[in-house]
């Protein structure tokens, strides 16, 4: 009876202190969550069905961005911009329903260089990033 008397507090030591190791963790800056009012778009695109930096200038005749225009109802609420080399845009949004059109604008000028792609259906959802691709086919460049 003695010995179990024993046992119970170092186990007890034990289980706690494996237990704190748990608690440590590292945040770098890409794991760390949206503002909790907020949710994202996360706009991803292709061209020809492939992400290679050197088809953005190649289809494109020079240099484009994509441009990526948000409206809720029929209001604009954002106007994004971003490379295409990127081939990745995140938007932080207030939960709602929006919808989009994402177009290659020519870096500079902002004159359309594909046909535009609309995004129907946008819900975002406070906390969550919500996925879309759109892919710029070589017949939707305008040159």
């Amino acid at each position: 009876m003695n010995q179990e008397k024993g046992v119970i507090p170092i186990c007890g030591l034990a289980l706690s202190s494996f237990l704190a190791l748990g608690c440590f963790f590292e945040v770098k800056d890409g794991d760390r969550h949206r503002p909790s009012s907020m949710g994202s778009l996360v706009m991803e695109w292709t061209i020809d069905d492939r992400r290679e930096p050197r088809d953005c200038s190649r289809f494109s005749a020079g240099r484009a961005d994509l441009e990526l225009i948000i409206y809720r109802g029929s209001v604009e609420v954002a106007r994004e911009y971003a490379r295409c080399e990127d081939f990745i845009l995140t938007v932080d949004l207030p939960p709602d329903e929006y919808r989009a059109i994402a177009t290659l604008v020519g870096r500079g000028d902002e004159r359309p260089v594909t046909t535009s792609a609309k995004l129907e259906e946008i819900d975002i959802v406070r906390g969550f990033n919500l996925h879309r691709e759109v892919d710029f086919s070589a017949t939707s460049f305008l040159f």
